[in-house]
C-alpha cells in the first residue's frame, strides 16, 4: 500500500461511517473544517471536509482549516500507518508539520479514532 492508497482507504472509511453511523454523524454535527494531508512539494494528498454533519473529499490541497504536511510520502505512509504513536515520533523528529488552527487538527485526531478505534 502506498500513501495514496492510504488516504484512499480514509476517504473510503469516513464516507461509510457517515452514511452508515448514526453517532459518527451526530459526532460529525459538532465541528465543520476542512483538514489536508500531504507531502511538503504537495504532489500527493487529500482535503478531508467536514460540513453539515456529511463528509467530503477532494484534492484541493491549498485551502484548509488545518493541515499535516510530511517530508514526503514514504515517511507519510509509515507515521500514518502507525497511528498516533507514528505521528508522534514523526513530528519529534520533524518529518510532519501541522499548519492552521490546532484545534480543528486535534478534532481530527478523535474522528481518526472514532472511525479506527
Amino acid at each position: 500500500m502506498e500513501f495514496s492508497e492510504l488516504l484512499n482507504l480514509l476517504v473510503s472509511v469516513f464516507e461509510g461511517s457517515a452514511k452508515t453511523n448514526p453517532d459518527f454523524k451526530k459526532f460529525l454535527m459538532g465541528h465543520e473544517c476542512s483538514i489536508v494531508i500531504k507531502t511538503k512539494d504537495g504532489s500527493q494528498g487529500k482535503r478531508f471536509i467536514f460540513q453539515g454533519g456529511n463528509f467530503s473529499a477532494d484534492e484541493l490541497l491549498d485551502d484548509y482549516d488545518a493541515a499535516m504536511i510530511w517530508s514526503d510520502e514514504q515517511t507519510a505512509f509509515d507515521g500514518l500507518k502507525d497511528g498516533e504513536e507514528g505521528i508522534k515520533r514523526a513530528l519529534s523528529n520533524h518529518f510532519v508539520c501541522i499548519d492552521g488552527k490546532v484545534h480543528d487538527f486535534t478534532w481530527f485526531g478523535a474522528v481518526l479514532k472514532f472511525c479506527m478505534g
